[in-house]
Order: C-alpha cells, then structure tokens, then sequence
C-alpha cells in the first residue's frame, strides 16, 4: 500500500465522545488503519482486506424505490475494514459525529450522511456491505440491528487525494456494541501493472539420438550403489540406460552403466535380478506394457552378449505405466519414469 504524507487522526482526541481507551488488540501485522482514515480510539479491527488494483461501487446518497441512485463505479486501490467499539454505552449517533468530524478535520468533504429512515429502505443491501463475517464470529456479533434508526452512513471525498469513504455504522445485536463498516477507494500513485510474457510451449520429450542423449542428467551410478540400494529397497533404478524415441533400442551412451550393472553381477555371481522396464504415459496401455518388455529385454540380452552374464540369472519384465515414481503431466516428470529398475529375485 503506498505511503501518504498524512497523520493518522484518533477520532477521540477530536470529539468530546467519551470514551475511555481500552487495551490494545491483538492484529496481524498486516491489518491496518487507511492512512486517511481515522478510526474510534478503542476500536479493534475484526476483518481487514487489501486489494492493489480493483473496480468497486460506492454510494454517495440514499436507496430510493430500490435503487442506488447516487452509486459510483471507481477504479483503485481498495481496502475494507471492519470496526468493532466493545463499548456498548457508546451510540452509533455519537460514532457517526466523531467519525464525520476526524474525515472533515482529515480534509474530506461530506458528500452524504443520514440515519435510519433517511437512507431508504433496506439500504443495508448495497453490495459492499455484504461481506461474509470473520471467522468465529456470529451473526450476533457484527450483525444488522432490528432497529434501522440505529444505522448510520458517512459517504466522504477527498478531492486532492483522490480517496472516497463509504462508511456504515451500526449495533451489533449482542451486545449494542458500535460495528464500523468502512470502504475505502483511492487512485493510486502509479498504476499496478502485470508483466506479459511470450506464450511458453509445452516441454516435449526428445526424440533424436543427440538430443535424447543431452537432455540426460546423468546419475552414474557406481556397483557399490546398486549393491547398498537392492539391500536397503529390494530395488534400484538405473536411470543411465537410455533408448532410442519410441523404440527398445539402447543408445551407445549406456554402456558405461551397463558395465557397471555387469560388474556388480560378477562380484555377486550368486545373484540373481529381475529387470523391469517403466515408461511414462503416453500412448495406450498395451504398447507402452510391450515397450517396457521389450526395453528390459534388450538390457538383458546387451548384458549376456557383451559381458558374458548367464540369461539363467537374468529375467526381464515389463511393467509399462503402472509404477510412475513422478507425475506424467510434464516433461520432467515422465523423464524420470522412464527408466529401467533391477529387482533382487
């Protein structure tokens, strides 16, 4: 909210109200008086809400036959406010009177004021001031009085400003405790404004050799990994097996994390590993099952025909989709579902 050179004006110090401080409330840090706007020495905020930049009506006369003649559509900054004085000797007149004296000593200019019959019928029903009340409050709290007489309304301009104050005064119904319900619209000194950026398109995964291979963070697991990971999880995934886009072929650049998966084999040569292939989500069910198969085979075979492991030790299986380990609805996270995992068997 931007600074005003302004002193914030007690009411009390102002007016002959009579009515005595009372202990400070408890208000979250970002509550706050309107810089303009005066409050009822004594009161406490009950709900507070700040909006940079918004479009909100304020009425600045009476309801008559229905309508609000005298409302106002304004663009601006906008706070709301809602007052309670736990002082139940307090009339709302007397509150209306000092509160009408702080805005016009504030340099506000009174464009309407009126009590009870005055406002029109029903002129509780104006838009603003239907706001839902704080949490833990009831309707008794802060709610209409039965008696219209006892409402007040202060609409208020500042010219030089550019600040307009709509302001409703009432008895709760508990207690006859004055309730302030303050709106407060001002044109701010720069304009808010929100940075356009250009149209991002959706990450893809990669579908040539070089690309697949440079997007690759690679993990480089050692055989002292894989021998910790199977005896902690019962699993591993090794992330550095990588395949051509769309295909259960093996890109040169595994090789290394094969051998590693070969040596691992060899210093443990009575283990034995189930190979599982995962994929992410895209296509059907069926293929992406026939891939991950497919794909868990091909290391299988690489890892007898290169390294010498016995195909008795080694058994592959496909579990397609159905074990994700991140999401599917980006790139990153298919990445890392795609993936082949060794199982103790």
């Amino acid at each position: 909210m931007k600074a005003r050179s302004r002193q914030l004006l007690s009411i009390a110090t102002l007016t002959c109200i009579g009515v005595a401080p009372l202990a400070a409330q408890a208000e979250p840090e970002e509550w706050g008086d309107h810089p303009m706007v005066p409050r009822i020495e004594g009161s406490e905020i009950l709900a507070y809400d700040y909006t940079e930049l918004d479009r909100v009506t304020l009425t600045f006369g009476p309801r008559e036959d229905g309508e609000f003649e005298h409302a106002r559509e304004l663009e601006g900054e906008h706070t709301q406010l809602l007052y309670l004085l736990r002082n139940p000797d307090v009339s709302t007149l007397q509150v209306k009177r000092a509160y009408r004296e702080g805005l016009e000593q504030a340099g506000f200019e009174i464009d309407f004021a009126g009590s009870g019959d005055e406002l029109g019928r029903r002129f509780h029903r104006f838009d603003l001031f239907g706001r839902s009340r704080p949490s833990g409050m009831s309707v008794h709290d802060i709610g209409w009085p039965r008696d219209k007489d006892d409402m007040r309304f202060i609409a208020a301009s500042h010219a030089d400003e550019d600040v307009y104050v709509n302001a409703l005064i009432h008895p709760n119904r508990r207690e006859g405790e004055p309730v302030l319900r303050v709106d407060v619209v001002e044109k701010p000194m720069e304009e808010p404004t929100l940075g356009v950026a250009a149209p991002q398109p959706p990450e893809e995964q990669p579908t040539e050799r070089e690309d697949i291979v440079a997007a690759h963070d690679a993990q480089n697991l050692t055989a002292e990994e894989i021998e910790s990971d199977l005896v902690s999880e019962g699993r591993v995934a090794v992330r550095d097996i990588l395949f051509e886009f769309d295909s259960a072929a093996i890109i040169d650049e595994s090789a290394d994390a094969l051998a590693v998966i070969a040596e691992f084999l060899e210093t443990n040569d009575d283990l034995e590993l189930v190979i599982v292939g995962h994929t992410d989500n895209v296509g059907s069910f069926d293929y992406n099952l026939n891939l991950s198969l497919a794909r868990a085979q091909a290391v299988s075979d690489w890892l007898e025909e290169r390294h010498g492991i016995d195909d008795e030790r080694l058994q592959a299986a496909g579990a397609g989709m159905m074990a994700p380990v991140a999401t599917n609805r980006n790139e990153d996270g298919r990445s890392q579902n795609r993936r082949v995992e060794l199982v103790e068997r």
